[in-house]
């Protein structure tokens, strides 16, 4: 049974931003998790897509009079988990790639919150 995005995306946008990128820094954390424990590697997977999903859902709300450097910032953001979806799987093998999957994971998830200064 795959994911329904339609129904997932009526849901997410139904949400305020504030709860989107809470929502988006749960699924890095999630990716740091199944990295470091080196399982569900197509858990993985789904959370990298579900989250390039998700900053598609969130840039067009962005008001970038007033967001441009968050729209940027997810851009960014986007890029990164593109390279990990094209070498997805090759990198689940090498631990030093799932370890820097890892780190930037850590690292985005808490970027995203202490710019928007969230908690999750």
């Amino acid at each position: 049974m795959g994911v329904n995005w339609d129904i997932l995306k009526k849901r997410f946008l139904q949400a305020d931003q504030t709860a989107q990128l809470e929502s988006l820094a749960l699924n890095l954390t999630r990716i740091q998790f199944f990295a470091d424990s080196v399982t569900g590697e197509s858990v993985v997977e789904h959370l990298i897509r579900e989250s390039q999903f998700f900053i598609e859902w969130i840039v067009p709300g962005i008001d970038l009079e007033t967001g441009l450097d968050q729209a940027v910032e997810l851009a960014d953001l986007q890029q990164l988990l593109s390279r990990w979806k094209l070498n997805w799987s090759d990198w689940w093998g090498d631990e030093q790639k799932r370890q820097e999957v890892a780190r930037l994971s850590q690292e985005w998830c808490d970027r995203i919150l202490k710019q928007h200064t969230l908690s999750v």
